[in-house]
C-alpha cells in the first residue's frame, strides 16, 4: 500500500475550495444492541469460515483503507468519498478508524438518500402519474423520513400494508395507491419483496412448476379483499375522523390562519387565492372528494369466472388464508388488512425476515445466499446455514436496517477484496468476499455529482406535511408552500427558499449552480445537479440515469440493469457529466488545477475519481503524455473517468 506522504499538504492547499459542514452525531447503538451487533459479526464470521474450510477456500485478500473508503462510501451514502473525505480517513491513526467511518456514515444524510433510492425501486416509486390525485411527492416523503428515523423495516411494511386515508393524512397510503385497479397484481408484487416467494404465475392457473394453486392465490389475495381506492361518503363515517376535521375546520375559516397567509404573501389577490384554494381542498378531503384508501367490508374478491378446477366454482369467495407459514395471533375484530400486516411484518414470520436479511446482504456482498432474491428455495441457498443466521440476526436486532447494516461491514467477507472470476452456472458461492459489482445508475450518477458540487445533498424535494399535522395558521402555511400540484420542486434545505419549480427558469434560482447547460449543439439543454433521490422517480427518458440502467419503476425483478451498452459509453465519452466536470469551472478542474507540480496534480485527479493513489509507472506515463495546461488537465480528469475501474467496486 502506498503512504500517501504528501496529502496533509495538499490538503491544506485545497481547504479553500471545500469548506467543512457540521457533520452529525455517528450511528450510537444501546449497549445492549451493540453487543447484539458484536455478537452477530462473530456468528456470522463462524458460519462462513466453517463453509470455506469444507470446501478448502481461503478469503480472499483484505483491502488497504483506500479500497475499503471507497466501498465503504458507495455501498452506504450511493457515492465515491471526496477527495478531502478519503484524505482524511488515510490519514486517521486511530485503530478503530474503520468502525468509526461506518458509524458516521450510517448516521449520514447519504445513507438515507441511497437507501431511499434503494426502497423506490424495489417498490416502483413513481413521482408522475396519469392520476394527479395519487400524490406519489407524500409517500416519497415518509419513505425519507422513516429511514431517517431509523424505523425499523417490520414497522414501516406494517404501516404500509394496514394504511388507510387520503395520502394527505397518511403518507404511507402511497404504497397502495401506486397499484391502484391492480389489485391481483398488487398481491404479486407484494409476496415477492416481503416474502421472497414467486406466485404470480397462480393468479391465472395452478403454478406449473410449484405448489402454488390458483385457489391459494385467491385466499392470499382475499386479505386485500375489502381493499377499496376511492371517493365516496364511506371514507367520512367514522366519528373520530368527523369530530377531527370539525375542529380544523374551525381553524382554517379563523383570522389567525388568514393573517399567517397574509403575512408572507401581503395582503394581495395570491393570498387571497391561496387561502381560497386551502379552504376548498380540505372541505374535499373532510366531504370524501379527495382519493383515499379504505374498507368495504362488503367487498369480495370472488374466484374468476374461468376458474377451471374441482375444489371450487367460478365465482365462489374463498376464505383469507396465509400463502406460506402459520397463523400468529393479533388484534380480534380488526380488519382484514391489519390482520395481513401484523402477520407478514411479525419477528416470528421467518420468510419476511429472511427476504430482507438476504436482500440486504446482497445489497452489501452483491449476490444473495439464496437467488433469486424474490423468489428463494431454501434447499437451493449457498450456505442455508448462512441464510437461517442473517435471518436470526435481523429479528434479534429488530429489524435495525442501519444495526444490520453495520453487522454485514464488519463481517470477514466484507472486509476482503471482490471476487473476480465469474462463479460457473450451477456452482455455488461461498463468500471469500464480496461479488465484482458495477455501480448502480443512482450510485454513477451520485458520485459525479460529488465530483460537480461541494454540497450535492443541499438541494432537496421537499417533504409534504400531513394535512392532520396543521394545527394553527403557520402550520397551514407550511402545508400550502409545500404543495407542489404534481410539479417538480426543488428547496434549499439549509434556507427553506424554493429554487426550483418545474416548468421555470432552471438557471439562476440560487447562489450555488443547481443546472448546468450545454455548451455545444443546437439544443439547449438542463442538467439539475441534485442527488438521483431528488430527481424525478425515475428520472426522465434519456438522462444519465436512465441509460445506466435506473429502473422504470414498473417491475420488480430485472427491472435496473447494470449491464453495459453504446448509449452508455458515448455518454462518458462526450455526454453532459464529463463535459461539465472537464471544464476549467468545475469544482473537480478548480482542485487539480490549485496545485501545480504535474505530479501532485495526478494525486489530486486519481484520489478525487478512483479513490487511490497512481503509481509509480502511471505518473511516469501522466509525466510524459501531459502537461500543467487547462487542456492537459481535461484530458486527465476524461480519461479517468472513462477507466472500468470508475464504475466498478473492488
Amino acid at each position: 500500500m502506498h503512504r500517501p506522504l504528501l496529502i496533509p499538504l495538499l490538503l491544506t492547499c485545497l481547504t479553500p475550495l471545500w469548506a467543512a459542514r457540521p457533520q452529525p452525531a455517528p450511528f450510537n447503538p444501546s449497549k445492549e444492541k451493540a453487543g447484539i451487533m458484536r455478537t452477530s459479526v462473530q456468528r456470522i464470521n463462524a458460519v462462513i469460515d466453517q463453509k470455506l474450510s469444507q470446501e478448502k477456500l481461503p478469503y480472499n485478500s483484505p483491502m488497504n483503507d483506500f479500497l475499503f473508503a471507497r466501498r465503504v462510501y458507495v455501498d452506504l451514502t450511493g457515492t465515491i468519498p471526496t477527495y478531502e473525505e478519503l484524505v482524511h480517513f488515510a490519514n486517521d491513526e486511530r485503530p478503530r478508524k474503520r468502525t468509526y467511518l461506518i458509524n458516521r456514515l450510517l448516521a449520514s444524510e447519504g445513507y438515507v438518500s441511497h437507501t431511499f433510492n434503494y426502497f423506490a425501486n424495489l417498490l416502483r416509486i413513481q413521482s408522475k402519474s396519469s392520476d394527479k390525485d395519487l400524490g406519489s411527492e407524500f409517500f416519497m416523503g415518509w419513505m425519507k423520513d422513516s429511514i431517517h428515523q431509523d424505523k425499523p423495516y417490520n414497522r414501516m411494511v406494517y404501516e404500509m400494508v394496514s394504511s388507510s386515508g387520503s395520502i394527505m393524512e397518511n403518507p404511507a397510503t402511497g404504497y397502495h395507491l401506486r397499484d391502484k385497479d391492480m389489485k391481483l397484481d398488487h398481491v404479486a408484487f407484494m409476496t415477492k419483496i416481503f416474502l421472497a416467494k414467486d406466485i404470480a404465475c397462480a393468479q391465472c392457473h395452478d403454478h406449473p412448476s410449484d405448489d402454488w394453486t390458483q385457489k391459494q392465490y385467491y385466499a392470499f389475495a382475499s386479505y386485500l379483499g375489502e381493499l377499496e381506492i376511492g371517493k365516496g361518503d364511506d371514507l367520512k363515517k367514522e366519528k373520530e375522523r368527523k369530530m377531527i376535521y370539525a375542529a380544523k375546520e374551525k381553524l382554517f375559516h379563523h383570522p389567525r390562519f388568514s393573517t399567517a397567509v397574509k403575512s408572507k404573501y401581503g395582503n394581495n389577490q395570491m393570498a387571497q387565492k391561496k387561502i381560497k384554494s386551502f379552504r376548498q381542498d380540505f372541505k374535499k378531503l373532510s366531504e370524501g372528494k379527495i382519493l383515499s384508501v379504505y374498507d368495504d367490508r362488503s367487498s369480495e374478491l370472488p374466484l374468476p369466472d374461468d376458474y377451471q378446477y374441482d375444489d371450487a366454482k367460478p365465482g365462489d369467495v374463498v376464505k383469507p388464508a396465509f400463502i406460506v407459514g402459520r397463523p400468529l395471533g393479533g388484534p380480534k375484530n380488526a380488519n382484514l388488512r391489519e390482520q395481513l400486516g401484523y402477520w407478514l411484518s411479525h419477528p416470528q414470520n421467518g420468510w419476511f425476515s429472511l427476504a430482507i436479511a438476504n436482500r440486504m446482504w446482497a445489497r452489501y456482498l452483491g449476490q444473495g445466499v439464496a437467488e433469486p432474491l424474490h423468489n428463494v428455495e431454501i434447499r437451493k441457498a449457498s450456505n442455508p446455514l448462512l441464510l437461517k443466521t442473517l435471518s436470526e440476526v435481523m429479528v434479534a436486532l429488530d429489524f435495525d436496517l442501519r444495526a444490520f447494516s453495520w453487522v454485514v461491514l464488519h463481517s470477514k467477507s466484507y472486509n476482503r477484496l471482490a471476487s473476480r472470476v465469474e462463479t460457473a452456472e450451477g456452482k455455488r458461492f461461498h463468500f471469500p468476499g464480496p461479488v465484482l459489482r458495477r455501480m448502480s445508475a443512482e450510485q454513477i450518477w451520485d458520485s459525479l455529482v460529488t465530483l460537480m458540487v461541494k454540497d450535492p445533498l443541499r438541494y432537496r424535494q421537499p417533504a409534504p406535511p400531513s394535512l392532520l399535522d396543521v394545527r394553527d395558521g403557520w402550520s397551514a402555511l407550511e402545508f400550502i408552500d409545500n404543495r407542489t400540484d404534481g410539479k417538480y420542486r426543488l428547496v434549499d434545505s439549509r434556507t427553506g427558499e424554493t429554487i426550483l419549480v418545474e416548468g421555470n427558469d432552471q438557471t439562476s434560482l440560487s447562489q450555488q449552480r443547481i443546472s448546468v447547460s450545454s455548451r455545444t449543439g443546437k439544443k439547449r439543454n438542463n442538467l439539475i445537479l441534485a442527488r438521483a433521490s431528488e430527481l424525478p422517480q425515475p428520472a426522465p427518458s434519456g438522462h444519465l440515469l436512465r441509460k445506466f440502467g435506473q429502473s422504470e419503476r414498473l417491475f420488480v425483478v430485472g427491472a435496473s440493469s447494470r449491464v453495459g451498452s453504446v448509449p452508455q459509453l458515448m455518454e462518458l465519452m462526450n455526454g453532459f457529466p464529463t463535459e461539465v466536470l472537464t471544464g476549467d469551472d468545475s469544482l473537480l478542474f478548480r482542485k487539480v488545477r490549485s496545485v501545480s507540480d504535474p505530479r501532485k496534480q495526478a494525486e489530486v485527479a486519481f484520489l478525487s475519481i478512483l479513490n487511490r493513489l497512481p503509481t509509480e509507472s502511471e505518473k511516469a506515463l501522466l509525466l510524459k503524455q501531459t502537461g500543467s495546461s487547462e487542456s492537459d488537465l481535461s484530458d486527465l480528469i476524461w480519461a479517468l473517468l472513462n477507466t472500468p475501474e470508475f464504475f466498478f467496486i473492488k
